[in-house]
């Protein structure tokens, strides 16, 4: 999840978020974070309250802005024309069925008297509509959609056209940068904000809070809590403190080095399902230490994996060598092209052969400049920073890095003046739309300007393979193809730990814990 973390805000002010974050309502809904034990009021209020904590909410009610769609289909609020199950299974959602026509057309049918918020009908024009807006506005979308055509059969389908053979359309259409809005509305205000989700936005504060509401007149199984306040908490330990007191009942982000407080917790359990999503260093490969392939190939030789899991991931992942190494679908991938440990060796090799040679104290130096690459880490991932940090400076290299807002990594991306960052994107997919949204020349997750001919070529030939098993072995060879040209680094699957109460039934784990946090089965017991 990437929006904006306030980790400049002091520890004073978490805490004042704690007890007004909803605008000076019951401490039940903005819980103190106080005691081991949740006061009888704060229990009795929580049975009527689902409080959730947060590292981020979403900073805007408008799923074409970066990364809001995700926060609004994980609470509930908007949906999409598909879902994936824990299990990886695609779903139908919105839609009722899918029927492949032939290897270029889809024909989707949606659910009959779906209704967004404001009463709209949730028809075929809606939903081209949405699509459409989807398609040329938001950027994140873009790798999904774009090789898609979307018109009205009539009121209850929808008709796709595809660029290229037996596109995998439903695994397209489950991701929540596809979810169904209403194209009319503003999203300026809570009332102008029209989804079609189990629960509706009452009340928000961008940075601070979000309140949302059962839908009365939601098409599927009605919800059985009936509200949902979800607290910004930038503070690690104010989360952990959440999680401790039991005064919140869903408690996401927490960091790894807060495991071991709450591990045998009588107010909470830890849920850590494996997530499909790749802690990976992202380069500016138009800066001038990065155009050398050799100078990557050292950078991700000279980092030992087994021991960052230790100490920026405290344990809980394990290494990954490769992007698609995150992905379980494949498992040949995971410790691909680079050992799990490091090889200071041949990262000196390398960095000699590129011109980088050690001086008397060490340092790597060429044309009398020393390799300097600054890295910036945001959220919870000053641990891991500060870990590669140290592996790389045992090379000569010096490291700076720089622990920020992730709104300083999206300037920094805008004005191309960074070196280097650490981010992580979900690998779970269908694997033309990922891997060219990471490294075709126009990938909106290629932010290095990563061009390789090599590299193009086999993404055309993956866009065109028609049998899976020649899907895959494509998809193997581009990932394998990445690693040796080392645009990106990618160290291990992201932790995603989420501490839920005991006293909160039908919570399901799921390795999108990021889109599918909350559901209708979701009650209190004892």
């Amino acid at each position: 999840m990437k929006r904006k973390a306030f980790l400049l805000i002091s520890l004073l002010m978490c805490f004042i978020l704690l007890f007004s974050a909803c605008g000076g309502k019951p401490s039940a809904e903005t819980p103190a974070a106080s005691s081991e034990t949740p006061s009888d009021n704060s229990r009795n209020a929580g049975k009527d309250t689902l409080v959730i904590a947060s590292l981020e909410i979403p900073n805007t009610l408008d799923a074409m802005q970066p990364l809001s769609a995700s926060y609004l289909r994980r609470l509930g609020a908007a949906e999409a024309l598909f879902k994936v199950d824990a299990g990886g299974k695609v779903l139908p959602e919105l839609a009722e069925s899918a029927k492949q026509i032939n290897d270029v057309t889809w024909e989707i049918k949606l659910r009959p008297g779906i209704q967004f918020w404001s009463g709209k009908e949730c028809e075929a024009d809606a939903v081209v509509a949405s699509l459409k807006e989807s398609q040329t506005e938001d950027t994140s979308a873009a790798s999904y959609l774009k090789d898609l055509t979307f018109e009205k059969v009539d009121n209850t389908t929808v008709r796709i056209t595809t660029a290229r053979k037996n596109m995998q359309v439903p695994l397209n259409l489950s991701v929540y940068q596809t979810l169904i809005h209403n194209a009319e509305a503003s999203y300026d205000s809570v009332d102008n904000a029209d989804y079609t989700g189990m629960y509706k936005i009452a009340d928000f504060k961008a940075e601070e809070s979000i309140t949302l509401e059962a839908n009365e007149k939601y098409w599927g199984d009605k919800p059985q809590i009936k509200k949902i306040v979800n607290n910004q908490i930038p503070d690690e330990q104010s989360r952990v403190l959440l999680a401790k007191s039991g005064e919140a009942e869903i408690i996401t982000d927490i960091p790894t080095a807060g495991v071991a407080e709450l591990t045998g917790s009588n107010t909470v359990r830890l849920t850590e399902a494996p997530s499909a999503n790749a802690q990976t260093i992202y380069f500016n490969l138009s800066k001038p230490q990065f155009q050398d392939v050799r100078v990557r190939q050292a950078l991700s030789w000279g980092l030992d994996r087994e021991e960052l899991v230790l100490l920026g991931a405290e344990g809980q992942s394990s290494p990954i060598t490769t992007w698609l190494g995150a992905n379980p679908a494949y498992p040949e991938a995971k410790t691909a092209v680079y050992g799990t440990k490091a090889d200071p060796e041949k990262a000196a090799a390398l960095l000699d052969e590129a011109g980088w040679t050690a001086d008397a104290n060490g340092k790597r130096i060429k044309n009398g400049e020393q390799l300097t690459i600054r890295l910036m880490t945001w959220g919870s991932e000053k641990a891991l920073g500060e870990a590669i940090q140290n592996e790389w400076s045992r090379l000569g290299i010096d490291v700076q890095v720089q622990h920020v807002d992730y709104s300083v990594i999206e300037d920094a991306r805008k004005s191309g003046d960074w070196d280097a960052f650490i981010e992580a994107w979900g690998t779970f997919g269908d694997a033309y739309a990922l891997l060219s949204g990471q490294y075709s020349a126009s990938g909106s997750a290629n932010y290095g300007g990563y061009k390789d001919s090599e590299t193009i070529a086999l993404l055309d030939k993956l866009g065109k393979a028609a049998e899976e098993s020649s899907r895959k072995e494509l998809a193997l060879q581009i990932n394998k193809r990445v690693a040796e040209q080392a645009p990106v680094i990618c160290l291990y699957a992201r932790p995603q730990i989420v501490a839920v109460s005991k006293s909160l039934q039908g919570f399901t784990d799921h390795f999108r814990q990021y889109e599918y946090l909350v559901n209708a089965d979701l009650k209190f017991v004892g």
